[in-house]
């Protein structure tokens, strides 16, 4: 099978939630330009363009003729991109992933040789509103119109899941989740492309109003609109174009199996015995399975955190071990740049706000830069190797990415 590699990376600078202007199409043109520059790549060099869709609108019945679910039909005529596949991917927050594990299995299996994935989205302000669904009921829908649980209640549910398994008081897991966000706000500070510039310690973000209990409000990230773009190549390709090519070594994607239940709203309070989500832990076991490698290979992690608990509990699946070294580690502050496990020195989506369906660029260009040694002041001290991180979404949609050194 043939081997992968991303050879270029951009994204654009966050921005607040739900600005009509700048307009998607001009930026996401931006981030993709940039890319295919650093690329040395042309756009009429391109086998195939592939793009996350947009969450705008996505509770219209307009939604499947939306310009916004056609953005790489839209960039290739906007680039000059003519002979191109293009090929769009919606899958909540794992949008971005999952496109870049179709376009890696697409040259891996070797139809494909260069790929622009590239992707925008601009969420709402605030909480996304229940719409109108036009195939079936929606649970989501009824979770937040009946229940009243957005998504900050179960996130709530599931880190007071982890404290009574693990016999621990809620506070405890309050101080850890404070620690988080001081850490990936310090990064952020640094990132110039993060929204948010401002240093939290724990006192203020403990002070912060709650939200939903064990959560506070800083410890859950905003809605923002940003985007981003890599181009992958085949090996053989991307060591024409780098001498610092960084392997795909692995890309998995996942969702639930027949019977787990959608939404996890009554998982957590109902089951005698939380199991882990088949959309994440197989996908993630696939991966190590794929790259060859354990987690204890893994040198430095970008996760998808929504907020500071899904931090804690990325770094429990990924590593695989008991969920105390979990908080040791983050007591320790080894998820810095110079601790034993690098974890968001992006400054995460803590710092960025989530531009839903296009999180992932974020995590992508890091872990570029990081594995390159071109983070700047966020560069890790470890000799980097492997870089992981993933995407998980509405659904249970999950993009799992393992990068390794190609030199």
């Amino acid at each position: 099978m043939t081997e992968s590699a991303i050879v270029s990376a951009a994204i654009n600078e966050w921005l607040p939630a739900g600005e009509p202007t700048p307009l998607l199409i001009d930026r996401l043109a931006d981030a993709a330009i940039k890319a295919l520059r650093e690329a040395k790549i042309t756009p009429g060099e391109l086998d195939a363009v592939i793009c996350n869709t947009s969450s705008i609108p996505f509770d219209s019945p307009a939604y499947i003729t939306s310009s916004a679910q056609h953005f790489a039909h839209r960039l290739a005529e906007r680039i000059g991109i003519r002979e191109a596949q293009c090929m769009n991917v919606s899958a909540a927050c794992a949008s971005a992933a999952i496109a870049f594990a179709v376009a890696d299995s697409m040259i891996k299996t070797g139809l494909l040789k260069k790929v622009l994935i590239a992707g925008i989205d601009n969420s709402p302000r605030g909480f996304y509103l229940p719409g109108q669904s036009y195939l079936d009921p929606d649970p989501y829908a009824a979770a937040i119109k009946v229940v009243g649980a957005t998504n900050p209640a179960y996130w709530a549910m599931w880190a007071r899941r982890r404290a009574y398994e693990m016999g621990k008081d809620i506070n405890d897991l309050k101080e850890v989740m404070a620690i988080v966000k001081e850490i990936h706000s310090q990064y952020g500070a640094l990132n110039p492309y993060a929204r948010y510039k401002k240093i939290f310690t724990v006192e203020e973000v403990l002070k912060s109003a709650v939200v939903c209990d064990p959560l506070h409000l800083y410890m859950i990230c905003a809605t923002s609109s940003g985007g981003g773009a890599v181009v992958v190549t085949d090996m053989e390709t991307a060591k024409k174009i780098t001498d610092k090519p960084v392997k795909v070594a692995a890309s998995a994607v996942g969702g639930p199996i027949y019977g787990e239940p959608m939404p996890r709203l009554r998982v957590f309070s109902t089951y005698k015995k939380l199991r882990l989500f088949t959309e994440w832990r197989k996908p993630i076991e696939k991966a190590y399975k794929i790259a060859g490698i354990t987690a204890k290979d893994v040198d430095i992690i970008e996760c998808h955190d929504t907020s500071c608990f899904h931090t804690i509990n990325w770094i429990d699946q990924i590593m695989g071990w008991e969920k105390e070294e979990t908080d040791k580690l983050i007591r320790k502050r080894q998820i810095r740049h110079d601790g034993e496990l690098p974890v968001n020195l992006s400054g995460g989506t803590a710092s960025f706000g989530e531009a839903v369906y296009s999180q992932a660029f974020i995590m992508l260009h890091e872990l570029f830069r990081q594995l390159r040694g071109e983070a700047q002041e966020r560069q890790a001290k470890k000799n980097l190797r492997i870089g992981m991180c993933t995407a998980y979404g509405a659904y249970g949609a999950y993009g799992c990415i393992i990068l390794e050194k190609g030199w």
